[in-house]
C-alpha cells in the first residue's frame, strides 16, 4: 500500500472519530421507497452549510457562485469504509443523532476523487 493511502486512511479515521454521526439513507424511486435498496445506516460527517451570505456577484478573486441553494448540507462518507454505498439523486438522508432528526434530499453527488465521496444535500420538500 502506498504511504499516501496509509495517511489518508488514518486521517479519515481521525476525522470520523471526532465529527461523524449516524445517518439513515432512504432510497426513492418513482415517488416511493425503493424496494431494491432498503434503508441503510452509515456513520459519516455531515456538515450543514450556511448559504445565506452567498450571492451571484462573485468575490475579489473573480470566483462566482451560481449555486443558490439554502439550508443544505454535505454528507462526506469514506468510500473505503462504504465501497458498496448506493446513493442516488432524490434519496433522503436523515441525521439520526441530531435533535428532531432533520432530513435532506440528495441534490447531487460529486464524482469520487482521491478522498471522500461528496454528497450535496438540499432541503427536503
Amino acid at each position: 500500500m502506498r504511504r499516501f493511502n496509509q495517511f489518508k486512511r488514518r486521517l479519515h479515521a481521525s476525522t470520523d472519530s471526532m465529527f461523524a454521526e449516524r445517518v439513515r439513507i432512504v432510497a426513492w424511486v418513482d415517488g416511493r421507497e425503493d424496494p431494491d435498496r432498503p434503508p441503510r445506516e452509515i456513520v459519516a460527517p455531515i456538515i450543514e452549510e450556511d448559504r445565506d451570505t452567498q450571492n451571484l456577484a462573485g468575490d475579489r478573486s473573480d470566483t462566482f457562485s451560481a449555486n443558490i441553494r439554502t439550508g443544505g448540507a454535505v454528507l462526506k462518507p469514506d468510500p473505503v469504509t462504504y465501497p458498496d454505498l448506493d446513493i442516488r439523486t432524490g434519496d433522503t438522508v436523515i441525521a439520526l443523532d441530531r435533535p428532531g432528526e432533520p432530513q435532506w434530499r440528495v441534490s447531487s453527488i460529486d464524482p469520487p476523487g482521491n478522498g471522500r465521496l461528496i454528497i450535496n444535500l438540499g432541503d427536503c420538500a
